[in-house]
């Protein structure tokens, strides 16, 4: 993938981003401490939304890779494009 920026990989500050990245507030019996996972949440995703930096997710489906858009108080990932060249 060359050409991208290296991004951040967020490991497990989402596991579900189609969830926890829409509802950054929502809380999960994995967040050990739910108060500091919803900070911790809002503070990557207003980092990642407003440096336009490129983001992985272990937990992400395929390709695993995309940029936060913020959408009011929460965020939306949008995908790369995934184009298999040989």
């Amino acid at each position: 993938m060359s050409g991208l920026d290296p991004g951040h990989v967020q490991s497990d500050v989402t596991n579900n981003p189609f969830l926890f990245v829409r509802h950054p507030g929502w809380q999960v019996v994995y967040d050990m401490d739910g108060d500091k996972a919803e900070e911790t949440r809002r503070k990557f995703y207003d980092m990642a939304a407003a440096e336009k930096t490129l983001i992985a997710g272990f937990h992400f489906p395929f390709p695993s890779l995309g940029y936060v858009e913020k959408r009011g108080e929460n965020y939306e990932l949008v995908p790369v494009l995934w184009t298999p060249t040989l």
